[in-house]
């Protein structure tokens, strides 16, 4: 029997994205949710988990491509931020600048993502786990200024790198592994696999039982009200699980 944890993404990214993944705890269909703390809708969300008793499943996610940071000093850099002040994700798109950073960009990101955690402890949340948007925590650029964080503020779980997916170039499946292996040998609590509901689907038989596996899922309406996982019903996903037997788990 396969165990999972059912991870929601976006926590605070817009009303309609709280509004699901509200929906989708109270319907038993995902286990945890992380935050983006930077968000506009992120106290709103804070204040729904707590209202609607799950604040205890809420970790953060780390975002450093999407909307406005925290902090002033990553703005002046373009490979972060545009002349608006946003976030643009010009580094998550080039493969040099996801392998390295310079020490003053490095110092940017990891200032950012200091706030970015002590913005989520001050709303009550002490789950500590942490992932990402666009799994940017999984950079090579990246880690190696927020391992000392997730040590600093007793971060209890990370997200691994995705690794139940189709081939990948020799560059990228050598880094996922290497990120993976740093994260285990670090002693932080992790899932054995991780990746989407379609990743899960093909690969799942290739799982040992009794492993522990993370799905990610981003939830959010259709234009009739269903609920979906961006376009596969949430309905298709539950039923599935049920169909194949699964225990559900938690960070």
């Amino acid at each position: 029997m396969q165990r999972l944890i059912i991870n929601a993404d976006d926590f605070g990214i817009s009303i309609e994205v709280n509004s699901a993944i509200c929906e989708c705890f109270k319907r038993f269909m995902i286990t945890g949710t992380t935050l983006m703390v930077n968000m506009p809708h992120a106290e709103e969300a804070a204040q729904l988990a707590k209202d609607e008793g799950f604040y205890e499943r809420v970790g953060l996610h780390l975002n450093l491509t999407s909307g406005y940071p925290l902090t002033e000093n990553i703005r002046s850099f373009s490979c972060f931020c545009g002349r608006d002040g946003r976030f643009n994700a010009s580094f998550q798109k080039k493969t040099s600048e996801r392998l390295y950073l310079t020490k003053a960009e490095a110092g940017a990101a990891a200032e950012e993502m200091e706030e970015q955690i002590k913005k989520y402890l001050s709303f009550g949340l002490d789950n500590k786990h942490l992932d990402s948007h666009h799994h940017v925590h999984t950079n090579p650029s990246i880690y190696p200024s927020l391992e000392p964080l997730i040590k600093k503020y007793g971060m209890r779980s990370v997200r691994l790198s995705r690794n139940i997916y189709g081939r990948m170039s020799l560059l990228k499946t050598f880094y996922k592994k290497h990120y993976n292996a740093r994260l285990k040998k670090s002693g932080i609590y992790t899932t054995d696999y991780f990746g989407s509901f379609i990743d899960f689907k093909r690969g799942y038989t290739k799982i040992p039982e009794k492993s522990l596996t993370e799905i990610m899922v981003h939830p959010m309406y259709s234009d009739s009200g269903e609920l979906l996982d961006t376009e596969i019903p949430m309905d298709h996903e539950k039923d599935f699980f049920n169909s194949i037997g699964v225990v559900y788990e938690y960070y």
